[in-house]
């Protein structure tokens, strides 16, 4: 009997230390504990949309961010937008519902609005309710046989949890079907329910369980068709060459061209073979300026420099696994993007395994590549002045997109859209002659050359074999030494079989399995690591640019439909 009553006290401690550990920890996360969502779908086909979130910071913050999509990716280059007019947007404290504020800023990036709530030399702690009423306009799906709301209703793209939402959606007509999905983009589960009112003209959607970050939901209904007015015409651009404007663009050209050559071209350099490296230049600022744009694998190139010089080493742990451990070598004299690059690796620890550097780690990745930007022009590698007058020429882009936006209903109304297109294609010869100038600048073009002439020198490496053979420890230095450039060209794998032979044990910055150790085992690291500061160069839940939805390309939410599909959605987090 003591036995028996032991073990059920057992089993309550048990559950109560269980149930106290999960309150405890819902308490203190990051979270959104309700996101109510309220939905009217109007006849003229535009879609108010108000939204309560109910945030909890278990620490100080300022606010948060909302971002909302307004533009789709359809498919290839092709995107469609929404517009999204912002009604009102308010926040409050939960302990006191009086103190309303409305402090915002808005901005727009790749494809997102982003409404960024809360004041910068305030700080917030606890339960607060943030309310955004909005329109949407050209959210809407037409079929032969149905009219369509497919909407995700709360973003799957949230930095935090959501432990409960439902949204009511009212409707202009009889709801026929309706379908919902939860979880991460492109998911189709359904955990979550709909109710229906008498009049099927209202909808109740709710989550039956808890969304993680980077979850939402999403709604399809399926409406009679002519429930709702069309305004598919009003979404198309009509194109139709009706006047002499079209030529518009010959006179640019005819101005554009020489003068691009003559202040954004540089002069071409004999390409003679080098073997050294440009001196007090890092391979990530050499891969920038080969390129004239950041690549991850710049990064990675690197990394390979820092533990040439001895500040890390490339553990190798299995087949497939690797890590980065950090050596006692002080900073000390390291450019500041070296720095930076080795602080936002070694986040976590001294030693981190490949596939598991921090998840932060895409802001490292940013504030380098706005570094390497500044250091081109401080270096004098690129040129200030042509800069300034590429600026010029976006600017002279830009401000005729502007006018180009509301000229267009005027030259649409007055038959003249041969004016139009001429326009248009002047903005975009205006764009490509932007593209088109070469920022680099004298000494800029020199160092270019000079990389040529070391891609050229690793390209023709196997005429040198016979000299790796006579002198193998003058030949390795000079293959690691130059393993981050071959990087950089894309030539690492040719580089290091010209090699393979020259190595009896791994460098002294490889740590590895020495019985099969060659340098094309080594390459293999690399490409992990490529791979691995790749994934994490981009915020967790970004697309890295304009959404991919269903919704937009008119896809149906009764077929294919999913988690994060249709108009909407987006996501936040605090600041």
């Amino acid at each position: 009997m003591k036995r028996k009553l032991l073990l059920v006290l057992s089993f309550v401690v048990l559950f109560l230390g269980v149930s106290f550990k999960t309150s405890f920890a819902q308490e203190y996360v990051e979270q959104i504990k309700n996101f109510v969502t309220d939905v009217t779908f109007n006849q003229d086909a535009t879609i108010d949309v108000k939204e309560e979130i109910h945030y909890y910071f278990p620490y100080e913050r300022h606010g948060i961010y909302r971002e909302i999509p307004i533009s789709y990716r359809v498919t290839g280059s092709f995107k469609r937008s929404t517009k999204l007019k912002l009604n009102n947007l308010y926040y409050y404290p939960v302990d006191n519902t009086s103190l309303i504020k409305d402090s915002y800023s808005t901005s727009f990036r790749n494809g997102y609005r982003i409404y960024q709530i809360g004041e910068e030399e305030t700080y917030i702690q606890g339960d607060y309710v943030y309310v955004l009423d909005y329109t949407l306009t050209y959210a809407v799906n037409y079929f032969d046989d149905h009219d369509e709301l497919y909407l995700n209703l709360s973003g799957d793209s949230w930095e935090v949890p959501i432990a409960s939402a439902y949204a009511d959606i009212h409707l202009p007509a009889e709801a026929q079907e309706a379908v919902c999905y939860t979880g991460r983009f492109g998911s189709t589960g359904e955990n979550c329910k709909i109710e229906y009112s008498d009049d099927r003209k209202t909808l109740r959607i709710s989550i039956t369980e808890p969304l993680d970050a980077y979850e939402g939901y999403t709604v399809a209904v399926k409406l009679p068709f002519g429930s709702i007015e069309n305004t598919e015409d009003e979404q198309r651009i009509q194109w139709v060459i009706s006047n002499i404007g079209i030529f518009l663009p010959i006179p640019v050209l005819i101005f554009l061209i020489p003068w691009v050559k003559k202040n954004g071209k540089n002069k071409k350099l004999t390409i003679i073979p080098h073997y050294h490296a440009p001196k007090d230049l890092t391979p990530t600022l050499s891969g920038f300026l080969y390129t004239k744009r950041p690549q991850n694998k710049y990064l990675t190139a690197n990394l390979i420099d820092l533990a040439v010089r001895g500040y890390l080493k490339i553990k190798q742990i299995s087949k497939r696994k690797y890590e980065l451990v950090k050596t006692d070598k002080a900073y000390d004299g390291l450019d500041e993007v070296e720095q930076e690059l080795l602080e936002g690796i070694f986040k976590k620890g001294d030693t981190v395994e490949i596939d598991k550097i921090s998840s932060t780690f895409y802001r490292t990745v940013n504030n380098i590549n706005a570094k390497i930007s500044k250091q081109v022009y401080e270096k004098e590698l690129f040129s200030k002045d042509r800069k300034k007058k590429r600026n010029t020429l976006l600017t002279i882009g830009i401000l005729l997109s502007v006018v180009l936006i509301p000229a267009a209903t005027l030259l649409i109304m007055n038959a003249s859209t041969g004016w139009l297109i001429g326009l248009v294609l002047t903005v975009l010869i205006l764009f490509i002659a932007t593209g088109s100038i070469d920022l680099r600048g004298k000494k800029g073009n020199e160092v270019y050359h000079e990389l040529l002439g070391l891609r050229m020198y690793i390209d023709t490496a196997e005429k040198k074999r016979i000299e790796f053979h006579n002198d193998p420890e003058k030949f390795r230095g000079i293959f690691e030494k130059l393993l981050p450039y071959a990087m950089i060209f894309g030539l690492e794998k040719k580089w290091a079989g010209e090699f393979k032979d020259l190595y009896d044990t791994p460098p002294d910055w490889y740590v590895g399995n020495m019985n099969t150790f060659d340098t094309y085992m080594m390459t293999r690291a690399f490409t992990r690591m490529n791979s691995a500061i790749q994934s994490k160069s981009v915020q967790p839940g970004s697309k890295g640019g304009f959404r991919v939805s269903g919704g937009a390309s008119g896809g149906s939410g009764f077929s294919g439909g999913s988690s994060g599909g249709g108009f909407g959605g987006g996501g936040g987090g605090s600041w």
